[in-house]
């Protein structure tokens, strides 16, 4: 198999340089010669016909024909990132994809439903957010999707044809294999949710309008962005801060010795920490921090790429780098060593990263690692 990741020297961190513009990570042009395309147009194209059927959610009884369409397209995306390509595009189609699915059930079920007809502004939204909001789905993500109501909708009057919507909409994405952690509120009801639910706040930081009343979503950011500019400022970054942070920090020295399976999404230098490293290091611009922001890129492809190889392998969601699936990963990514254990490799890289995602958040100015509500978009590019 081609060499696509390369990790660095035994006990060395500085300096390492690996195959690809990223280090360590396969150049995006790998997979550029899969003639496959993901069939988001053509799921649209198919939602919207169903739309044209008449009677209570007709439309939807023929959603079972666009499985077909869904399945295929998450075949295309494994195929690509096995072939070698990049994980960064395999996220983007991926979202592309569930937002597509997303919004055309939208559509379908906000007029067969009764809902609305095909002029009307409906009285919902439907948001993205947290991993989902950020455009990070990995192949068992689930999606995290709210429904924002009006605020005539908290006293528990919401009306039936927007409860037929939203069950309409989310069973069928049940059906079609997708995972859901989905909410109906008020805007107000997520505010008084988020102050206490910590989890809650973290996962509205990254949301993302995707379909229905922009006057509700607008109002849900003002109310979000007024808290994280006010008086209480402090306290609602405290409160992200500890959502993203499961476990204490970690030394850098300390992280080689706690993980010999890590987990790549709660454990030191996993994919939580880059979140706050990456917060941290935005709201640091006016000092100079000793880690290049190149790195954070490398450590995000890097944690990514695998966590989306695990998923696979496992065939479920997970986590947890378990020992008797590093060494097929390591495989899968051109690390397999015949001169030692195939999975050295794979762990050397991730201790590399690991490093220094702990680094960038041991060095970040006290008291700053949530001044800003998402990551720069230059980092994720």
């Amino acid at each position: 198999m081609k060499r696509l990741l390369m990790a660095p020297p035994s006990g060395s961190t500085e300096g390492w340089q690996g195959i690809g513009p990223i280090s360590g990570i396969p150049s995006a042009a790998v997979g550029e010669a899969t003639p496959d395309r993901v069939p988001t147009a053509e799921i649209r194209h198919a939602l919207r016909a169903l739309a044209s059927e008449t009677g209570p959610l007709t439309g939807l009884r023929g959603v079972k024909l666009v499985r077909l369409l869904v399945t295929r397209a998450h075949e295309i995306l494994r195929e690509r990132l096995e072939a070698g390509g990049s994980v960064e595009a395999y996220l983007r189609d991926r979202t592309r994809l569930a937002d597509s699915v997303v919004i055309g059930l939208l559509h379908v079920a906000s007029i067969s439903s009764g809902m609305r007809d095909r002029s009307m502004v409906a009285p919902l939204a439907a948001i993205a957010a947290g991993g989902y909001g950020r455009r990070e789905l990995a192949p068992g993500s689930d999606l995290d999707l709210l429904f924002l109501l009006p605020e005539s909708s908290a006293s528990g009057t919401v009306a039936p044809a927007t409860q037929a919507c939203i069950g309409a909409v989310v069973g069928c994405l049940w059906d079609l294999g997708f995972v859901l952690d989905h909410a109906a509120r008020s805007v107000q009801e997520c505010l008084e949710l988020a102050k206490d639910n910590h989890t809650v706040l973290a996962g509205l930081v990254d949301r993302r309008h995707l379909w229905g009343c922009q006057g509700l979503f607008a109002a849900l950011d003002a109310e979000l962005a007024a808290r994280f500019a006010g008086p209480d400022a402090g306290c609602w970054r405290d409160a992200v801060g500890s959502a993203l942070s499961p476990t204490p920090r970690h030394a850098p020295r300390d992280v080689h010795a706690l993980e010999d399976e890590p987990d790549l999404k709660r454990g030191p230098g996993g994919l939580r920490d880059l979140q706050r490293a990456l917060w941290a290091n935005a709201c640091a611009s006016a000092r100079s921090m000793p880690l290049k922001p190149s790195r954070l890129v490398q450590a995000h492809r890097f944690l990514w790429l695998v966590r989306c190889h695990l998923h696979l392998l496992a065939g479920r969601a997970g986590d947890r780098l378990s020992r008797s699936l590093q060494p097929g990963i390591a495989r899968r990514l051109g690390l397999a060593d015949s001169r030692g254990p195939a999975a050295r490799p794979l762990l050397d890289l991730f201790q590399y990263h690991a490093r220094n995602i702990v680094a960038a958040i041991e060095t970040a100015p006290p008291g700053r690692d949530t001044c800003k509500l998402s990551p720069p978009a230059e980092i994720w590019a």
